[in-house]
């Protein structure tokens, strides 16, 4: 094998992997996404049956048991989800006591089984779902473009090419998944990994230009009519 086939296969390759972690990326945001819609819907629809029955002056109203149990069920997935938009400094009645890091969803569906739930609850918490879903709708259109757009293909391959030492570490337990979140998302690390990425894109293409006779003859064999 040529040494042209294989730096075409090597390319091949990165550009598969980087259009598949951008692939993988996307479906994982729409995910989350369609996951907080559902998640809201059925809140709401809880939270509207539950009032419409409430005592006027004790707030209690009529739990949808359905409901209830498929929001507890999932209360912990969708926190943390949320992340740092599910948490806030949280201010009770009249301003009479104050909460910090007050996880949003945790705390308040449970109000609705005590008894205790006031609407001003059922806002923070709608209000945390919006602006979530605001937050993924704008990073899915971010995200969108890079689908079409080679050249970010080969640039999140490359990264994902020099992480894989990362990964191993990983796989033996030597490195958090955390660790190594923190060392990709590192500016040093992007900016090395582009550059050590163009590097070897620009050798390559060199070393094909040399070889340019071989180069032809093997695209010809995939597409005959190239360059005639």
């Amino acid at each position: 094998m040529s040494i042209t086939i294989i730096i075409i296969l090597s390319f091949s390759f990165v550009f598969i992997l980087g259009f598949t972690k951008i692939f993988k990326r996307l479906r994982s945001l729409n995910t989350d996404y369609d996951f907080a819609y559902e998640f809201r819907n059925k809140f709401n629809e809880f939270a509207n049956k539950y009032f419409e029955h409430a005592d006027g002056i004790y707030q209690r109203g009529e739990l949808d048991s359905t409901l209830y149990t498929w929001l507890m069920m999932n209360a912990n997935k969708i926190q943390s989800i949320l992340g740092r938009i599910g948490i806030l400094h949280y201010i009770g009645p009249f301003q009479r006591y104050e909460v910090p890091n007050y996880q949003v969803v945790l705390n308040t569906l449970p109000k609705f089984r005590a008894g205790t739930i006031e609407a001003f609850d059922v806002h923070y918490t709608d209000d945390c779902l919006l602006r979530y879903l605001g937050s993924m709708e704008n990073g899915i259109k971010k995200v969108q473009p890079s689908l079409k757009n080679p050249i970010i293909w080969l640039k999140q391959g490359f990264q994902e090419l020099f992480s894989l030492p990362l990964y191993i570490l990983n796989w033996f337990g030597i490195l958090s998944d955390k660790s190594i979140l923190k060392i990709t998302a590192n500016a040093f690390f992007v900016i090395l990994t582009g550059f050590g990425g163009l590097i070897a894109f620009l050798s390559g293409v060199v070393t094909i230009i040399q070889g340019k006779d071989q180069t032809i003859e093997l695209i010809r064999k995939i597409w005959p009519t190239f360059l005639q």
